[in-house]
C-alpha cells in the first residue's frame, strides 16, 4: 500500500492490499488482528498508516438485546 494514492477508493485499495515489503500488518493478522481503516499520507505522501484492531475477549458473546 505504499506509494500509492489511495483517494478516492480508499476501501477498494483496503480490501486489495497485498504485502510487498514486508510489512509486519501480516504477523499481526495471524495473531487475531484485523485491517480496520488507514490514515491516508499519515507518514508522507503515499504512505498510509495502517490501523489494526482484535477483541479483547473473543469468548464473550455480543448481545443487543436490552
Amino acid at each position: 500500500m505504499i506509494d500509492v494514492d489511495l483517494y478516492p477508493n480508499v476501501w477498494e485499495h483496503i480490501a486489495n492490499i497485498g504485502n510487498r515489503r514486508g510489512h509486519p500488518y501480516t504477523f499481526y493478522q495471524k495473531c487475531g488482528f484485523a485491517i480496520v481503516g488507514v490514515v491516508p499520507d499519515a507518514n508522507g505522501l503515499g504512505k498510509p498508516d495502517i490501523l489494526m484492531a482484535k477483541r479483547v475477549n473473543p469468548s464473550s458473546s455480543f448481545d443487543s438485546s436490552p
